[in-house]
């Protein structure tokens, strides 16, 4: 009895200092959250590239070459790739460019369709038809010192997003280059006594975000690859590029494959008619049904192994909380809580030992994460 009391007490205590160190880092995050989207980046290329500069430096290759060769690598795969597609893409633009006239056409006349339905049928909302909204949006013209501002502010946000995109691809090199003596650093803060343990849960961290970002980016490739074959087969107009937005979105959860699902539809129903737009969705489902059932499971149960309930109620709180971003980080987050709360239930709670605790995976903590314990900065 006295052993279950003390054991109940230290996990309440490592209850309480989990839960201050996050309010902490959460106030921390808060304050420092301009620096958070190229820090997010930059981590999300050191979990991609990692594996391979690693593997490099096992072969001898120094880090700063290994990391230099893995960013060539990317450099001249996604230049093949934009080379291969370019022209195929560009003609499509060029197709959508012609075909703007006809569409812009349609879509107003689609509009106005909706709006005399709306004023027949006496619907609650009754939809302006373009007119209205042309005459409405000539009668609200802002003020010159209002267009500048809203100007400056785009390009403020536009800046913002690049500046991200080019400071992410920085600091993850350098974080490549030296993420050896980064983790010697850190594990010589960590006690002697809780340092396998903490070498462990990271290790078990690493491989699940690890995973979950290398299985995002190849379920995104595979099903903008069905949805472009499906789209192809319709003849729709700008397959490829529908396919790639689709492909993209997918990787947003649960509201992605929805937003992703627009473009094909809109196009569908402004160049062709309704029954196209069905295609459409049909393609989009059969894609969505065989990349839930199928290759989502195959590829990200290994990584994350989340319950789909739990999934939708992760993605709910953080959507709630964080907005966009709450969405994009939910699932990893949740798999890292699930991670640790679990290690601390089965050590605390249940009294199990975890196999090969000092030894995970058959190697010494100071290898753990893919890291050589002797490698150089």
């Amino acid at each position: 009895m006295e052993e279950r009391i003390r054991v109940a007490g230290r996990l309440a205590w490592w209850l309480v200092g989990i839960t201050a160190a996050a309010t902490i880092v959460g106030f921390v995050v808060w304050f420092f959250r301009v620096i958070i989207p190229p820090l997010v980046l930059a981590s999300v290329i050191v979990f991609l590239l990692n594996p391979v500069v690693t593997r490099l430096q096992r072969r001898g290759v120094p880090r700063l070459a290994g990391t230099a060769a893995s960013y060539l690598g990317v450099a001249l795969l996604l230049t093949v790739i934009g080379l291969a597609l370019s022209p195929l893409v560009q003609n499509q633009a060029e197709e959508l460019s012609d075909r703007w006239p006809k569409v812009r056409r349609q879509i107003e006349r689609n509009i106005d369709d909706l709006s005399k339905r709306s004023e027949r049928g006496n619907w609650p909302i009754r939809i302006p038809r373009v007119k209205q909204l042309e005459n409405q949006g000539a009668g609200n013209d802002k003020k010159f010192s209002d267009q500048v501002a809203t100007l400056r502010d785009i390009a403020g946000r536009v800046l913002r997003i690049g500046l991200i995109f080019l400071l992410g691809p920085i600091v993850a090199f350098y974080l490549l280059m030296d993420l050896p003596d980064i983790r010697r650093r850190i594990e010589s803060l960590i006690p002697d006594r809780s340092k396998d343990e903490v070498l462990f849960l990271a290790h078990r961290m690493n491989l699940v975000l690890g995973g979950f970002f290398r299985g995002q980016l190849a379920v995104a490739f595979v099903v903008g690859s069905m949805v472009s074959a499906g789209l192809l087969a319709l003849r729709l107009p700008l397959w490829l590029i529908v396919g790639m937005i689709a492909g993209l979105f997918n990787m947003i959860p649960l509201i992605g494959p929805y937003i992703g699902a627009v473009p094909g539809i809109v196009i569908a129903l402004t160049t062709r008619d309704a029954k196209a737009a069905l295609g459409v969705i049909l393609v989009m489902v059969v894609a969505q049904q065989i990349d839930n059932h199928f290759i989502t499971p195959l590829v990200m149960r290994r990584a994350v192994q989340l319950h789909p309930a739990a999934v939708m109620m992760a993605l709910l709180a953080f959507g709630t909380v964080g907005g966009f971003f709450g969405l994009l980080l939910a699932v990893p987050v949740t798999a890292v809580a699930k991670v640790v709360g679990g290690h601390l239930w089965r050590k605390y709670v249940l009294g199990v030992s975890l196999p090969g605790l000092d030894h995970p995976d058959g190697q010494p903590p100071s290898e753990l994460g893919g890291e050589p314990a002797t490698a150089p900065a």
